[in-house]
Parts: C-alpha cells; sequence; structure tokens
C-alpha cells in the first residue's frame, strides 16, 4: 500500500469525525437553539410563558456554549436574566401570575428590598422550587457543559484543519484517486456510524442520551425534575431535534464532500487514461526508433 492510500485512509477517517464536528457546530448557533425552543418549549406546565422561556433558552445557551472571561460574571449576568424574567412573570396581572406562590413572590420582593445579588435571589428562589429558577445542580452542570465545550473546541478545528490539510497535500501531488477515496469514503464512515445510532435513538432514545452523557458527565449531575425551568426550556423534544439537526447538518455537509469526491474519482479516471495514452504513444515511438535502427 503506497503512502498516498495511507494518507487517504487516514484522512477519510479525520474527514467522518471532522463531519461530525460540523453537525455539532451547527447545533451551537444561536439560531438553532432560537428555533427549537420556539417549537418546543411551550410553557403549558412552567411559571414561565412561552415566549420568556425562549428568550431564556437562547441566554442559557450562550451561557452553556460561549466562552467567558469570568465564569463568575457569566453566572451573575444568566442569572440576572432569570430574575428578570420571574419579577415580569410573577407580576400581578401577569399571564402566568397564578403560577407564582407567596413564598416565591416573597422572596422577590425580599431581594428587592435587600439589594442582593442576582446570583443570591435565583438561589432562594430555586429553594422555593426549581420551577423558578436554575438551581445550583442545574448551574453547575451547565458551567460543566460549557468547560467541555470551550475546552474541546481548538481540538475539534484541529481535526477539520488536518483533513483540509490532507485534500490540499493529494491535491497538490495530483492524486485524485486517493483524494476521491477519503472524500467518498469519510462521509460513508460517517453514514455508517450515525445509521447505527439512529438505530439506537428510534429503539431507545433516553438510552442513548443517557450513554452519551454518561461519556462526559458524572452520573446523576445531568438528571432534572420534570418541571424544572431548565427541563421546560430544554424537553427531550428539544433534544430530539438537536438531533435531527446534527444528523442533518453533518450529511448536508458530507453530501458536498461525496459530491467532490465524485468530481475527482472522474478527474482520476481521465489522469489515468491520458498516462494510457502517454503510454501507448512512448511505446509506439519506442517500436518505431527501433525499426528504423533495423534497416
Amino acid at each position: 500500500m503506497g503512502s498516498d492510500s495511507i494518507l487517504a485512509g487516514i484522512g477519510a477517517t479525520v474527514l467522518a469525525v471532522t463531519l461530525l464536528v460540523c453537525g455539532f457546530a451547527a447545533c451551537c448557533l444561536p439560531v438553532t437553539t432560537a428555533s427549537l425552543a420556539g417549537a418546543v418549549s411551550t410553557g403549558a406546565d412552567s411559571p414561565y410563558t412561552h415566549e420568556q422561556l425562549v428568550s431564556l433558552a437562547q441566554e442559557t445557551r450562550a451561557f452553556t456554549v460561549d466562552a467567558h472571561s469570568s465564569m463568575e460574571e457569566a453566572r451573575e449576568s444568566l442569572a440576572a436574566d432569570v430574575v428578570a424574567a420571574a419579577r415580569e412573570a410573577s407580576a400581578e396581572g401577569a399571564p402566568k401570575y397564578s403560577q407564582w406562590t407567596q413564598q416565591a413572590k416573597q422572596v422577590l420582593g425580599d431581594a428587592e428590598g435587600e439589594g442582593g445579588t442576582a446570583l443570591e435571589t435565583m438561589d432562594a428562589l430555586a429553594k422555593v422550587s426549581d420551577r423558578y429558577a436554575l438551581d445550583a445542580d442545574a448551574v453547575s452542570h451547565l458551567e460543566d457543559c460549557n468547560g467541555l465545550i470551550t475546552g474541546l473546541s481548538s481540538y475539534l478545528g484541529m481535526i477539520g484543519v488536518a483533513a483540509l490539510i490532507i485534500a490540499l497535500v493529494l491535491g497538490f501531488r495530483k492524486q485524485f484517486a486517493a483524494l476521491a477515496f477519503m472524500l467518498r469514503m469519510g462521509p460513508a464512515l460517517l453514514l455508517a456510524v450515525l445509521v447505527v445510532l439512529g438505530l439506537w435513538g428510534v429503539i431507545d432514545f433516553n438510552g442513548l442520551f443517557a450513554a452519551f452523557h454518561s461519556l462526559f458527565f458524572v452520573d446523576g449531575t445531568w438528571t432534572f425534575n420534570y418541571d424544572s425551568l431548565l427541563i421546560s426550556m430544554y424537553p427531550i423534544d428539544f433534544w430530539m431535534g438537536m438531533g435531527a439537526v446534527w444528523v442533518g447538518s453533518a450529511i448536508g455537509v458530507g453530501l458536498l464532500c461525496f459530491a467532490a469526491g465524485c468530481l475527482f474519482a472522474w478527474k482520476a479516471q481521465v489522469q489515468h487514461r491520458e498516462l494510457e495514452e502517454a503510454a501507448a504513444a512512448d511505446a509506439a515511438r519506442s517500436k518505431k526508433r527501433r525499426k528504423k535502427g533495423r534497416r
């Protein structure tokens, strides 16, 4: 097996991972959270309205996904958004006013009078019920997610750069057949993985969801009450939608790569035919010279 063939095999594997990363990147976009939360965060059993849940979902996404120079400031900013929404939702005449207990209203009133920090107010409100605010466990889990995403982002970017470099090397060497193999086998590997995960998700989505989380988080740190604020923002349908976006985006980019692979496969055929014709022409000229030499 030649070095270019080995390089193409490595490139196909790296490309498959890159396509998965592309799908994940699509999931992290603000528009994805806004669209999915807008579709599934109904607020039927929540003390917050649908519009408030969608807005809080977007603020929570920013806390979870974006890099922060100060996590303490990021926590305070998120808490301020939650407390502001709580004051609006619990105000007399608000659509969800009846969902707020007197104790929860008292916490908000006391905090306003005492002038405590937003994070302290959110903690106190969450102790009344995690329906009203993100409790310490929820915030801790979101911080874990942030550390994982921001910590891996540079390494995941390097994987994409590696795939690009391998493709460029094969292209500059005019190894079109090897490049075509990489660009078509990468999406094929991705599709094989997605088929397995897709079947698992159809049969047991909760099991797949739990297995995925157990890879990165300690058991018990990512499960919350079904009516908590966190789950109201991000119900199971939200994550199923995220899965669809992840798969759809990865396959979409993969199809572009596969199409490029087909183009390079055609170029490889043309290159092979041209080499055969050139070899045949050289052989014919050599034969003619040998005949002339015998005369």
